[in-house]
């Protein structure tokens, strides 16, 4: 029999993976971060208990269970349980060995495919496309993704600036206001830095537009990002893997430099012609 804490991680990942398929109200998101928090004692709860414990009306549980895909709430409960119990396998077959970390990744890339396509994504080449400058917003471990994604921006964009220290982070948002920006992107994995919200916050209180990349749709301050672009992380190896969040910040930027092709010309051409300054030339 599997230990109570492998049947909580086995119904953790099918319940995020199953709300990524499908489109979840701000309350309903609230429902589904209790019942991650509660597994897997929550497969066995009933609407009354978990409405009360998550601070909702029953009937948003019920419509919680419709909304992802269930008949009604006694049979995706039954599912949990199932999860739970091992008697079902998650989202990625019946009878499959474990997924490698290559294959978990491939899923996770598969599943930006969602992320393009969608209105968010739209929304947030608007946004972006008509600020200048733009700032990139990246603390603790997302520090490295704004700063990959910033060295390629500043060969297509005319003004870049990534905002990769806390300490200094109210002043930086504050400057970009004051030379014009009116849009900010940011980068926001797990665990979610509290001075990356606040950034994020300040910004709107500015009356400038947020974008983030984020690893999940139920992050906490979903309703405070004007675009919420998701990500999923691999979270098999010692430490997370971002390989989903890359691919998706240089197709955002590559849908941005198609915005301008003009500009995007006359600035990769200047930049070629710095090129052989720094490359090494082979003998």
């Amino acid at each position: 029999m599997l230990s109570d804490q492998s049947s909580a991680d086995r119904a953790h990942d099918w319940l995020v993976d199953l709300a990524h398929r499908h489109r979840v109200s701000p309350t309903q998101r609230r429902v589904i971060q209790y019942m991650l928090a509660s597994l897997p004692d929550v497969a066995f709860a009933s609407t009354i208990d978990v409405a009360e414990a998550a601070g909702v009306s029953q009937p948003t549980v019920t419509r919680l269970a419709t909304a992802l895909g269930y008949p009604g709430y006694p049979e995706f409960r039954s599912a949990i349980r199932d999860v739970v119990r091992g008697t079902s396998a998650p989202l990625n077959g019946q009878g499959v060995e474990r997924p490698t970390i290559f294959e978990f990744e491939q899923q996770n890339l598969g599943a930006l495919e969602r992320t393009v396509a969608s209105k968010q994504m739209e929304r947030a080449l608007d946004l972006l496309a008509g600020t200048q400058p733009l700032g990139i917003i990246g603390l603790r471990v997302s520090a490295a993704l704004a700063e990959y994604l910033g060295y390629f921006a500043r060969r297509v964009l005319p003004d870049v600036h990534v905002l990769s220290d806390a300490a200094s982070m109210d002043d930086a948002i504050l400057q970009l206001h004051r030379n014009g920006a009116t849009a900010v992107l940011a980068f926001v994995m797990p665990r979610y830095p509290a001075a990356t919200v606040r950034a994020l916050a300040q910004a709107r209180s500015l009356g400038m537009a947020t974008v983030a990349i984020v690893d999940s749709p139920l992050v906490p301050f979903a309703n405070d990002v004007d675009a919420l672009l998701v990500a999923p992380v691999g979270t098999d190896l010692v430490f997370d893997s971002h390989a989903a969040a890359v691919v998706l910040s240089i197709s955002l930027l590559d849908a941005l430099a198609a915005r301008d092709p003009h500009r995007t010309q006359e600035l990769l051409e200047s930049h070629e012609e710095l090129v052989e300054r720094w490359a090494h030339a082979e003998q």
